[in-house]
């Protein structure tokens, strides 16, 4: 009797997740809000160096992701991220969440505070964000 074949894990969701320069893109579109091609290269490219195509192709790329749409009802068509910053920022975290603490935010969130990298003034932040989470009653 043969053996079925197992199945290899799809890796769907890691691929659907933006790279370090495809934040680089969002964070210009998040900014900035609709651009056309050019206006998009123009404040990317700003920064960091790239050419046209390479944006150009960078952009076709995060479209196939669904991390960017196009309106083509105009010219030149217009480029938005696909979903808000702070919808991305979740994602990215339940995902590394997922990846690098067994699934648990505690670990990841300790993980974030340990340390001296935070300021006073962020850490404050973060209490006050804690005691309105435990009013609305977190998470059940």
């Amino acid at each position: 009797m043969a053996k079925k074949p197992v199945p290899r894990p799809t890796r769907r969701a890691a691929s659907s997740q933006p790279t370090e320069t495809e934040l680089e893109l969002l964070e210009v579109l998040w900014e900035h809000g609709p651009c056309p091609m050019g206006r998009l290269h123009e404040i990317y490219s700003a920064t960091r160096e790239s050419g046209y195509t390479t944006t150009q192709k960078m952009i076709q790329v995060m479209r196939d992701k669904g991390l960017v749409t196009a309106d083509s009802t105009v010219r030149p068509p217009l480029y938005s991220a696909s979903e808000p910053q702070e919808r991305t920022q979740r994602k990215l975290l339940d995902y590394l969440a997922q990846k690098a603490f067994g699934g648990s935010a505690k670990a990841l969130i300790l993980s974030a505070v340990s340390g001296d990298r935070l300021s006073k003034e962020e850490l404050s932040e973060i209490k006050r964000r804690i005691s309105r989470a435990e009013k609305e009653g977190g998470k059940t």
